[in-house]
């Protein structure tokens, strides 16, 4: 996949069934970590990815790279996430 200037890419989330995983439970309408302005700038500019997140002590921690020039960490309460999904 090839991305320019223009794209614009963010890591969201999805929950799915523990038993039959093809199926969708839940879903977030926004974006879970979209680019900040701080993450606007670099090679591939307006881009955050992840390759996965782990849950400690109810928060959500998400390991994630930007502009394909530096990494972050960012946290949210579990329960919080969940709670925005639908």
């Amino acid at each position: 996949m090839a991305l320019g200037p223009c794209a614009k890419c963010c890591v969201g989330a999805f929950l799915l069934d523990r038993d039959d995983p093809g199926k969708v439970i839940g879903r977030l309408r926004e974006p879970l970590l979209p680019a900040n302005e701080n993450e606007r700038e670099g090679y591939v500019p307006n881009v955050v990815y992840t390759c996965g997140a782990i849950v400690h002590n109810g928060e959500l921690i998400i390991p994630y790279a930007l502009a394909d020039h530096a990494t972050g960490f960012a946290t949210a309460p579990l329960s919080q996430v969940l709670s925005a999904m639908n």
